[in-house]
């Protein structure tokens, strides 16, 4: 058997469409408005002497670059703590709550885990993309649930790779497909935003943009949540009908003899 692209792939807009998923949307866009506009404070104050008096006195414009640094740490694990949740909501059948356990449950391990997985992931990966291509994409696709098993299964970055590379084995092109179809919706759908950001302005193309963004970080989690126990269960499926054959057999033998 294999996983079904289009499925997958309704499954995570409706997901994302559902109470919880909005609700995750709504916090990662607040996180992704309150980062962005950090990151213009800082830009600001470093260039203040090029600024109006009146943009001087703007509290976001004159923020220290010190103080904002820290206002993004916070705000950045606040984003990898709504992340690590969204991949736990999503691989349940949960659509209308978020669990506060979902946020907490061994939360500094796995944060860690995937501060320091996505180092690796993405260096192993970079390597790859520049040594011929074709590995780095294999390592993409072959690695891609690694985040998955620290967030659900509590394992270490290092297992979840192992895991990752364990479950892909026999569906590594149809994972190359869908993650090309999940970019191509992501892209469709900044391309929208950025289209409304074009007419809305400067201030309104920012929080489209971050409207966006969070919008494509939600759906992207559905997906590979959903694409993980799509081949969670066919594992299993494939582990049953395996015993089942082999206790078959046994039997065929014994009755032969």
């Amino acid at each position: 058997m294999a996983i079904n692209i289009t499925t997958i792939l309704r499954e995570a807009a409706s997901r994302s469409a559902k109470r919880n998923g909005l609700i995750l949307v709504g916090i990662i866009f607040v996180l992704s408005l309150l980062s962005g506009l950090l990151g213009a404070g800082i830009a600001q104050y470093v260039n203040q002497q090029f600024l109006s008096v009146e943009m001087q006195t703007n509290a976001l414009f004159v923020l220290p670059p010190l103080i904002a640094g820290l206002l993004a740490f916070i705000i950045g694990v606040a984003t990898l703590v709504v992340s690590i949740a969204a991949i736990r909501v999503f691989v349940t059948d949960e659509t209308e709550r978020l669990p506060r356990e979902y946020f907490t449950r061994n939360i500094g391990w796995a944060a860690l885990n995937v501060i320091v997985g996505t180092v690796v992931f993405v260096t192993a990966v970079a390597l790859g993309l520049v040594a011929l291509v074709i590995p780095g994409i294999f390592l993409l696709v072959t690695l891609a649930f690694w985040s998955v098993f620290v967030a659900v299964e509590g394992q270490n970055f290092i297992e979840g790779l192992r895991s990752s590379w364990g479950l892909t084995r026999g569906h590594r092109l149809k994972l190359l497909l869908l993650g090309i179809a999940v970019m191509l919706v992501s892209v469709m759908v900044e391309i929208v935003f950025g289209i409304g950001g074009e007419i809305s302005g400067a201030v309104g193309g920012f929080v489209l943009a971050q409207a966006a963004s969070a919008l494509v970080t939600v759906f992207s989690a559905a997906a590979l949540a959903l694409t993980y126990t799509e081949l969670t269960a066919l594992r299993e499926e494939e582990g049953r009908l395996s015993v089942e054959e082999e206790s078959t057999s046994s039997r065929e033998g014994v009755e032969s003899i």
